[in-house]
């Protein structure tokens, strides 16, 4: 293996730097945004210096925190019902013998890869004649079909990095099936499970089109409400927009810190100690 001299070093960390600043500079350039007036907004050459409390002001007391509530309602609860159920369902096709289980997981990562239109109409027409439009339960269905079957693909690589030696000594020593899966298995993939967790969570807290069909009031989500809540006879208020989607995003960043570390070892395929 080829040392990495200081100077190699230095380069790498440079670039590094560069590329991270490159892509982190649109969410900095949206912060920084939300903090000014609307005159600033539109400077030129553009002002970084100054800042107000407004644009926050405002999005906390508007109708869109409802929006932002009933994003993080469904969005927790899709994501919770999705890693338990995908979870047991990976976990089946990992250490059982199915028939025929390639053709089923092949049909289960179909439902992953279907065009929302295709399902949407369908899909309205029974919300409609069950009297579910504008629930939460229709967007959680949903959310949940797409997010499970991503789960099951996720979840079954990574139970099948877990040594079968070491399920087949627990059940030696007596531990049930199930004891097996809460105690040896499952904390082996905790990793899988951060990520799996953060993926679910990000595609349904961002989707747009579902909510926008299915939805009109009660359960509008905020992407949904960022388009049509701050809009006045000036055009687009921007510095309120901002704002919000700062806030928007707030969840999600406090999320991945907390399970960074797990994280990290997810998207390497998980890493058994």
């Amino acid at each position: 293996m080829l040392a990495v001299t200081p100077l190699k070093r230095t380069v790498i960390s440079i670039l590094m730097l560069l590329v991270t600043v490159i892509f982190t500079f649109p969410l900095i350039w949206l912060i920084l945004t939300s903090f000014k007036f609307r005159i600033d907004i539109f400077a030129i050459p553009p002002t970084i210096f100054t800042y107000t409390l407004e644009n926050y002001a405002f999005v906390f007391g508007s109708p869109w925190m409802r929006n932002f509530y009933n994003s993080i309602i469904v969005a927790v609860i899709s994501m919770i019902f999705s890693l338990v159920v995908g979870t047991l369902t990976a976990y089946g096709f990992s250490k059982y013998p199915i028939r025929r289980s390639e053709n089923v997981l092949f049909w289960i990562l179909s439902l992953r890869m279907l065009p929302v239109i295709a399902i949407l109409v369908p899909f309205y027409i029974v919300f409609k004649t069950v009297k579910l439009l504008d629930t939460y339960l229709a967007l959680i269905m949903i959310y949940s079909i797409f997010n499970i079957a991503f789960t099951i693909w996720l979840m079954k690589d990574m139970f099948d990095q877990v040594p079968k030696e070491i399920e087949e000594a627990a059940m030696l020593d007596g531990y049930k099936p199930w004891e097996i899966f809460l105690e040896i298995s499952l904390p082996q993939v905790y990793a899988g499970l951060a990520t799996t967790a953060i993926f679910c969570l990000i595609q349904t807290f961002n989707e747009f089109f579902i909510a926008l069909i299915l939805t009109n009031q009660v359960a509008l989500t905020a992407p949904v409400g960022l388009m049509s809540k701050f809009s006045s006879f000036f055009g687009i208020e921007w510095g309120q927009i901002t704002a919000a989607a700062t806030v928007f995003l707030a969840p999600i960043i406090v999320f991945t810190v907390f399970v960074r570390n797990y994280l990290v070892q997810g998207l390497s395929f998980g890493q058994m100690k």
